[in-house]
């Protein structure tokens, strides 16, 4: 197997290691009589750990190569599975919590590695590799997490046995990048001092560009509002619709399924024919339909149908932020730019964990869904205030030459930059 192939197949198989325990975390920390604001940071520790630690793994990788950091945090995140899996006590689960997201930057890890192994006009291809492993992963690891909380297993086990088997899955990933996976940075020391730093000065001239600091922005908003869902689900179907912590794994799985069908075909049909700043306004409306659903729903056809439009809403929201970002941004400043996305929706999981737990445990089961539909109506609205004008510079720049200053980058359509198909200059 090829190295980019090892390298896809063990991000398939941490995340599945992860999306199986994901929806598992809060009845499991129910189940010993944890509060709600416990919780909040049972699932606020893994993304502030994250937030701090993934730049810094990123940039010793760059330094002394990405499979001494893979082998580091794999190792690290199959500690903190058998550490959850076997412990009771929250202050110990906290920091195996801590540990994971402090050793998370195995993704971003393997996402540089994959762009050192391919050539520019197969990158795209090969970060393509690494979303399907995502799809894959979010729709297969709940269904295992379901299927294994049917096993004939004890009682007292039943919640435990899928994080002992997260950490089987995150060990065998481990063992995969330790005898299978070779370097792939250079070997000499001049070619890894080139490894850029990021500042803030040239952070914050980057994110002044045009159109840059709003769609950052709106990348936050939009996972604001997800992760209010993503922290709260199983809690809310056990206390609004009488659900067991099964039936909210296949829950899950099902959401990961209509994300990636979503993600994986009808993004790449839409975009040609509409352009990512319609269907950035659409997602977001749509996706705010779904909470207000969630918030109200009483029975099961009607969350079938809230959630739908939430996977639905938020498959096209995604993507396309990011592909509007990729476009906009000049080549020189990607890596920097997407480094700031990805900080900062870490760090939107992080707060909306917390808030939508302590709404959840002190207002009501729908408060959390509330409060993701407010923050979906703040995200349409800055969007219908700067997407028409990005538009309008977009259409007005096509034919503009291709240049590497902020201005050119926003004025050209990407063609020579980019294979995918020139944004619609059409009114959102």
């Amino acid at each position: 197997m090829s190295p980019l192939g090892i390298v896809v197949l063990i991000v398939l198989i941490d995340l599945l290691g992860f999306s199986l325990v994901m929806p598992l975390l809060a009845p499991f920390a129910e189940q010993y009589g944890f509060r709600e604001w416990q919780i909040g940071l049972l699932f606020a520790a893994y993304p502030l750990c994250q937030l701090v630690a993934g730049p810094i793994l990123g940039r010793l990788s760059d330094r002394y190569g990405r499979r001494p950091l893979l082998i580091f945090s794999q190792a690290g995140t199959a500690l903190s599975f058998l550490i959850l899996g076997l412990s009771r006590n929250f202050t110990v689960m906290l920091l195996a919590r801590m540990l994971d997201g402090a050793s998370g930057g195995n993704i971003l890890v393997a996402q540089a590695y994959v762009a050192d192994v391919t050539t520019p006009e197969n990158r795209a291809k090969g970060m393509g590799l690494i979303g399907m492993a995502f799809g894959l992963g979010f729709v297969f690891g709940p269904l295992l997490g379901g299927l294994l909380l049917g096993l004939p297993v004890a009682e007292g086990w039943r919640l435990r046995l899928p994080f002992l088997v997260a950490a089987g899955f995150s060990t065998l990933a481990w063992v995969m990048v330790l005898l299978r996976l070779p370097e792939s940075r250079s070997s000499q020391p001049e070619v890894r001092e080139k490894a850029r730093v990021l500042s803030w000065q040239g952070l914050s001239d980057t994110v002044r560009v045009p159109g840059i600091g709003q769609l950052v922005l709106l990348g936050f908003l939009s996972v604001l509002a997800f992760a209010a869902l993503e922290g709260t689900l199983s809690l809310f179907l056990e206390r609004r619709m009488n659900w067991n912590a099964r039936t909210a794994s296949f829950v899950f799985a099902g959401l990961g399924f209509l994300s990636a069908l979503v993600q994986g075909g009808l993004i790449r049909r839409l975009v040609p024919k509409f352009g990512e700043p319609r269907l950035i306004v659409w997602g977001i409306a749509i996706v705010a339909l779904g909470f207000a659903g969630v918030a109200l729903v009483s029975g099961a056809q009607g969350l079938a149908v809230a959630l739908l439009l939430v996977g639905l809403g938020q498959g096209l929201l995604g993507p396309s932020i990011s592909g509007l970002l990729s476009r906009i941004t000049p080549m020189s400043e990607q890596g920097a730019v997407f480094g700031t996305l990805s900080s900062a929706q870490t760090l939107a999981r992080m707060l909306s964990y917390g808030t939508s737990n302590v709404l959840l445990g002190r207002v009501s089961s729908g408060a959390p869904y509330w409060f993701a539909f407010v923050v979906s109506v703040v995200a349409a609205l800055l969007a219908l205030g700067f997407l028409p004008r990005l538009t309008h510079h977009l259409g007005a720049g096509q034919a503009a030459a291709e240049g590497e200053g902020p201005a050119a980058a926003i004025g050209s359509s990407g063609k020579s930059r980019s294979r995918k198909p020139p944004i619609s200059s059409g009114s959102v």
